[in-house]
């Protein structure tokens, strides 16, 4: 994988929910395309002082190790006969969950997560932990969510990404290619551009020199422009990937609502963290936010070792 060529596993979080377990069993198609183990971690702080249990602290913590034991243990089953190929290792802690994720993905490949909520407002909520590890990870992060009932071992839909020029954009892109290859689906590449592409061409001389008829905008000349980039951009992947299909589709609008507009066609979409550095590695550009908050189906984040 271009994120992480030296990756050693994937990591996915367990909490006991469907929506975990359905990211889990998701979590093996990658697992098994790539021939690498699949860490299942759950991590629970243990339980403070309890004056109404009649339990001692000793009490309290065997209690709390043999749940997350069980857990672990009936995850694994199910994922034994749901991906009976794939290598599972279960870890279990005692901290944040946030904080076990991002130790137990040192060297990962992927990390998934289940979003939380499944409801009509829930839906529209992410986990504090989501959220975290979204922000912190050094690797590829991918939010599932979807129908826990129907989760098919293969998908023949395109996988979306987001080009928008940036490095990490780019590194999205050939990561979404990367796997539009290993699971033989085309990819669409949506790059979206705003009215203050063209307005910002209308500076203070413009007026002067031609008057009110410098605001008048050829947005068909935009459009055949921006496209144009689009192209040129993807030109290279498509010299690396001649077995990809691609579709290119260039947008005048909002990014998040045209990447959704992509996503109702598509299994999965792509795109890039513009997290940086201790401080700004813990923020989501507002697209990337608004794609989490707001999709149906998985929203992969793109991070790499440099985040």
């Amino acid at each position: 994988m271009h994120a992480n060529s030296a990756a050693s596993h994937i990591v996915v979080g367990i909490d006991g929910s469907d929506t975990a377990l359905a990211a889990a069993k998701w979590a093996t198609r990658f697992a098994d395309k790539l021939a690498l183990p699949l860490h299942l971690v759950h991590s629970s702080p243990a339980p403070g002082p309890m004056p109404e249990v009649a339990l001692d602290p000793a009490e309290l913590a065997e209690r709390h190790r043999l749940f997350r034991a069980e857990l672990l243990a009936t995850t694994e089953s199910a994922l034994r006969d749901w991906a009976p190929g794939v290598e599972l290792t279960s870890i279990a802690e005692t901290e944040a969950p946030a904080t076990a994720m991002l130790r137990a993905a040192e060297g990962a490949a992927l990390i998934v997560l289940g979003a939380t909520g499944a409801g009509m407002v829930e839906r529209w909520l992410l986990g504090s932990t989501a959220l975290r590890v979204v922000g912190s990870a050094r690797c590829p992060v991918a939010v599932w969510r979807g129908d826990t009932a129907h989760i098919a071992p293969g998908d023949d839909r395109p996988i979306v990404v987001g080009v928008d020029g940036s490095p990490l954009s780019a590194g999205a892109t050939r990561l979404a290619f990367e796997w539009a290859r290993l699971f033989s689906v085309p990819v669409t590449a949506v790059r979206v551009w705003s009215d203050s592409t063209a307005v910002g061409d209308a500076v203070p001389t413009a007026l002067q020199l031609l008057g009110p008829t410098a605001m008048v905008i050829d947005w068909e000349r935009i459009a055949r422009s921006e496209a144009q980039t689009l192209s040129t951009v993807i030109a290279p992947y498509r010299t690396d990937f001649p077995d990809v299909e691609v579709e290119e589709r260039s947008r005048r609008g909002s990014a998040a609502r045209e990447l959704l507009r992509a996503l109702d066609d598509a299994q999965l979409a792509i795109v890039g963290s513009k997290g940086r550095g201790r401080f700004r590695g813990a923020l989501m550009g507002s697209t990337s936010q608004n794609l989490l908050h707001r999709a149906d189906r998985p929203i992969v984040v793109y991070r790499d070792t440099d985040s």
